[in-house]
Parts: C-alpha cells; sequence; structure tokens
C-alpha cells in the first residue's frame, strides 16, 4: 500500500472514531443533558453528509468529493452555530460536568480536525468535476468500498452508490425546508 493510500484509509479510520463513534456516544450520554444533548443533534444533522458521502463513494460518484469537501465545511460551522443556537435559548454550557467536559473537548478536535480535511480535501475538488480515473482519485474510493464489503456484504456498490444520491436528495430538501422555516 502506498502512503497516500495509507494516509486515506488513515483519514477515513479517524473520520469513523472522532466523527461517528465519539458523537454517537456523546450523543446517548448526553440525553439527560439538554445542553449538550440539543448540541450534538444539531452535529447529526450537519455530519449526515459524510455518511452520504461515503455511499456515493462506495458507487464512485464523483460528486462524493463535493459532498465530502461540504462535510467538512458545514461541520465547524454546525459545532460553531450550535453553541451560538443553544446559549440563544439561555442553555450556556460550563464545563460542570464530565458530559460536557468531554463535549468541549470532543468540539475543539472535531473542529480542527474538519478545518484540516476541509485544506487537504480542496485538490480533490478538481476529481468532482474531471475525469476520476486518476489514481489520486480513485484512491479515494478504497475504504468507502471496504467498509461496504463488511456492513453490505451481498449489496452490489452500485445500489448504494444510488442510496447516496437519493439520501442526498432528502438532505438537500431538508436543508431547504430548513433554511425557509428559519427565515419565515
Amino acid at each position: 500500500m502506498s502512503l497516500y493510500r495509507t494516509l486515506i484509509h488513515a483519514d477515513f479510520v479517524i473520520a469513523v472514531i472522532l466523527l461517528v463513534l465519539i458523537p454517537l456516544g456523546l450523543l446517548g450520554a448526553s440525553w439527560r443533558t439538554p445542553s449538550v444533548r440539543d448540541r450534538m443533534l444539531v452535529y447529526w444533522r450537519a455530519s449526515a453528509l459524510l455518511g452520504i458521502t461515503v455511499y456515493l463513494w462506495i458507487g464512485e460518484v464523483q460528486l462524493g468529493f463535493v459532498t465530502g469537501w461540504l462535510a467538512r465545511a458545514i461541520i465547524p460551522l454546525a459545532l460553531w452555530r450550535g453553541d451560538a443556537l443553544t446559549i440563544l435559548r439561555g442553555r450556556t454550557l460550563l464545563p460542570e460536568t464530565r458530559i460536557e467536559e468531554a463535549y468541549r473537548d470532543w468540539q475543539r478536535i472535531a473542529m480542527g480536525y474538519s478545518i484540516a480535511g476541509l485544506i487537504y480535501m480542496l485538490p480533490l475538488l478538481l476529481c468532482a468535476f474531471g475525469s476520476d480515473a486518476s489514481e489520486m482519485c480513485r484512491a479515494w474510493y478504497v475504504p468507502p468500498k471496504t467498509f461496504a464489503s463488511w456492513l453490505h456484504p451481498n449489496i452490489e456498490p452500485i445500489w448504494l452508490g444510488r442510496y447516496g444520491r437519493v439520501a442526498l436528495g432528502v438532505y438537500a430538501a431538508y436543508l431547504i425546508a430548513s433554511a425557509y422555516r428559519l427565515r419565515r
């Protein structure tokens, strides 16, 4: 495995741990702590785009490079905005409990990781608008395809890619509806 492929694989594993598993644990642990729970729900609305990206890449859909980059942009905004919204509701988050302290620590790390990803994925946007036949572009499909072989061993990758497209449509409709609701 080349160094580039190793770094891609490491990024995928870190993203799963940092942006999926830890937030799931925080959401479960914060269910009775509204100040953290509300922030985690804002985070999950934004990070759903990462899951959609994985399914697009399983089907080798080039649009996944755009959704992956956008997810890295939206997540820090959601983490910051989640704080702003909950403060406006009068729910401040002072690290008084372990869950609040754990959330703050995770929030800083997740924001830094996402911003770093936003920068290093910038050249990959070319993969979305040109031919993705280059080795650099195709290497990003490998970890999601490995994930699919474990989680969906009997489903063809093309169907999972189609699922990603449908999920992206639902996600876009939700964003439009949310923006419309906020305008009113």
